[in-house]
């Protein structure tokens, strides 16, 4: 309870950083290349895979009644509106999440951040609000991406290996998915970027000095767990929200 109530506090002291201050062009700039080109190849790889599989799975199930022609329509609005953004949270937030933790956790140890508060600058305004802006900035362009390529894998699948017509499976895309189903893809890209990075910035913050380089490693592993486990928990309370 008293690590929920610190990292609620970091919350707060956090978003009053982010939300009152423009952050330095350069940080931010710098933050949003790292976050989001340094994903790409990893999404992409994983995405393609699964826009496949979802074609291979869902084939098998419709089959079974005849209703193959349905498989456009469930690849896009499975993977649009649950499975590309959870993935793009859950593997890109990792990697993410892992590379904040370790510079925050890194900073703390070496005393950088006890010497910022020395020169009279706030460490969440000029570390960790850059951060937050620029995760939330990439990863609702990682899931955009991610349904492109996602989308178009399952097409591949759909056409090539399982011998589907190219114009059924679109003209079912065209109709059933709309801009308000990418959109809420996006929407929840932006949520799960902001807590992955509020999450890896609070494990890398509370890292002490006494802790050595193992505290590194145990603020990257709990910023990895706890990132992906809220992301998955937030993506469901979401769909609720949304759908239920």
């Amino acid at each position: 309870m008293s690590v929920l109530l610190e990292f609620l506090r970091f919350a707060h002291r956090a978003a009053v950083a982010q939300f009152t201050h423009v952050p330095p062009l350069q940080q931010l700039v710098k933050h949003t290349y790292q976050a989001s080109v340094g994903s790409v190849a990893l999404l992409t790889m994983l995405t393609v895979f699964a826009g496949l599989n979802l074609s291979v799975q869902s084939y098998a199930t419709f089959e079974r009644f005849g209703g193959q022609d349905f498989l456009g329509m469930f690849a896009g609005i499975g993977g649009v509106r649950e499975l590309y953004p959870v993935m793009a949270a859950v593997v890109c937030g990792a990697r993410i999440g892992a590379n904040l933790a370790a510079a925050l956790a890194n900073m703390k140890i070496s005393e950088q951040v006890e010497a910022l508060e020395v020169m009279s600058i706030d460490p969440l305004r000029f570390l960790v609000a850059p951060r937050l802006w620029a995760v939330s900035i990439a990863l609702p362009l990682l899931c955009g991406y991610a349904d492109v390529i996602g989308i178009g894998a399952s097409y591949v699948g759909a056409v090539y290996q399982l011998g589907l017509d190219g114009g059924t499976f679109f003209s079912q895309l065209k109709q059933f998915v709309h801009l308000p189903d990418l959109l809420v893809g996006v929407f929840k890209g932006l949520v799960f970027g902001w807590i992955v990075a509020l999450i890896a910035c609070f494990h890398g913050y509370r890292a002490a000095k006494r802790d050595g380089a193992e505290g590194v490693g145990v603020a990257t592993n709990r910023a990895i767990v706890h990132g992906a486990v809220v992301c998955i928990v937030l993506n469901l309370v979401m769909s609720w929200a949304l759908y239920g």
